[in-house]
């Protein structure tokens, strides 16, 4: 089914029995010690599905949507927040949401920017660990390809060093940006909160309360930093889930982008001597 990478309600309303929904609502908590999660829940889906369990999703979802559960998703690691699965363990997670090869899925969040940041992450993991995927009830037989490293960038990746040889775009708030707000890791060597020639691009050029904005909207957002089709882009922020959405507008504006998983979380503690601008 060729359709647009964002797509209406009423779209999804008029074609709801040829799709497969996913929730991909996640609640913002601190992340997990890692050596316990490791014991306790690293490639265990089924252990993870019977006792992560998100109440956003319990109380309230759309009919027969199954939940992309970030928390079991992904794993945290010393570097990152979300530490990507191998396309193998990650298909073994997707088959127990019922996703089958084939599939067209539609992904959903909820909360702040109309749940875009969420869903978007979910929608750049199935593009950059898989190649396509969805669906619920049953066990599903759904497979990963590889990582598509197209997408995904790594921290010996960017040049942090020169970031002006590329467009580095920085999807946080601006109080983030700017250091009005504490960095959040206090343990860090850095001596600012943000990296020399980084362009402030936050979440809300893209979104607004009720999802993405327009196509035309964003590629005047996306003009209006200096930012053309064919130029070298690097999308991060926080932990990966803002620059995600970021990153999904840019697609759909024809821009290839890359995404920094790490983004600050690892900069912090892996590289603080990036983190060297502020104010």
């Amino acid at each position: 089914m060729a359709v647009e990478m964002i797509v209406e309600p009423k779209w999804v309303v008029q074609n709801f029995g040829n799709v497969r929904i996913l929730d991909c609502s996640w609640t913002f908590k601190p992340k997990a010690d890692v050596a316990e999660y490791k014991a306790k829940y690293y490639n265990k889906f089924g252990v993870g599905m019977n006792e992560l369990k998100n109440p956003e999703y319990l109380a309230e979802h759309i009919n027969g949507a199954a939940h992309f559960n970030f928390d079991i998703a992904y794993y945290p690691t010393e570097d990152e927040r979300f530490g990507l699965y191998t396309p193998e363990e990650f298909s073994s997670y997707v088959k127990r949401l019922g996703v089958f090869n084939g599939d067209h899925l539609i992904l959903y969040g909820r909360g702040k920017d109309g749940g875009m940041a969420a869903a978007s992450r979910a929608y750049w993991t199935f593009r950059g660990v898989v190649q396509s995927g969805e669906s619920m009830i049953s066990g599903g037989n759904f497979e990963s390809k590889s990582v598509d490293n197209n997408i995904l960038a790594k921290l010996a990746d960017v040049p942090f060093g020169n970031l002006s040889s590329i467009k580095y775009l920085d999807a946080r708030s601006k109080e983030e940006f700017i250091g009005k707000v504490p960095i959040g890791y206090p343990d860090s060597k850095a001596e600012g909160v943000r990296c020399k020639d980084a362009i402030h691009f936050p979440i809300g050029e893209v979104c607004a309360a009720k999802g993405f904005k327009k196509k035309t909207d964003c590629d005047q957002a996306f003009a209006a930093k200096g930012i053309k089709v064919g130029d070298t882009v690097v999308i991060g922020c926080g932990i990966g889930v803002s620059a995600s959405a970021v990153w999904l507008a840019a697609a759909r504006s024809g821009i290839v982008a890359k995404l920094y998983n790490g983004g600050v979380h690892e900069l912090a503690y892996k590289a603080p001597q990036h983190l060297n601008t502020k104010g």
